[in-house]
């Protein structure tokens, strides 16, 4: 990660427009593999943590603080739950999409640390897809469902910091 980090702190810097978010100095996702709780979601999820770091970096691109700084957050989110149903059970409602975590930001002021669970469901996912996108067509096991899922959760953490 601390290479992402430094590759995105270099496109940070050549970017022309600040940003008056909080800097961000680490950004650390674990996912325990316990966390995926059936076959679908474990043959999809394979490079969620990496993912969902690289979405955060991406969508925090021009606060990311240099090297050794002292005074910016860390994020750190520990993926407890994945669960993906399959269209046949989501209709019958013996089952659902979702991704929990707990997120924890470190801020450089210890008074503004943040830390609160997140789920992400299917049912918050329309605003991501593409446009013209029909729902109901979407699988577990698309990229644009496994996408979605990753913007909407990083979305939410990027928010609390900008």
């Amino acid at each position: 990660m601390k290479h992402l980090i430094r590759t995105t702190a270099l496109v940070a810097a050549m970017a022309t427009a600040a940003t008056a978010g909080s800097m961000v100095s680490e950004i650390d996702v674990t996912a325990d593999l316990s966390a995926v709780e059936n076959y679908p979601a474990a043959k999809v999820w394979t490079s969620l943590e990496t993912d969902l770091e690289t979405a955060l970096a991406e969508k925090l691109v021009g606060q990311i603080a240099e090297a050794g700084a002292e005074d910016a957050a860390e994020i750190h989110v520990e993926i407890d739950s994945v669960a993906m149903a399959s269209n046949f059970e989501q209709a019958l409602g013996v089952g659902e999409w979702v991704l929990k975590g707990d997120v924890d930001i470190d801020m450089a002021d210890a008074s503004k640390d943040l830390r609160y669970d997140l789920t992400v469901s299917a049912d918050q996912l329309n605003a991501y897809y593409p446009e013209g996108t029909d729902p109901a067509a979407v699988t577990v096991d698309s990229d644009l469902f496994y996408n979605a899922v990753i913007d909407a959760f990083a979305g939410n953490v990027a928010s609390k910091l900008q």
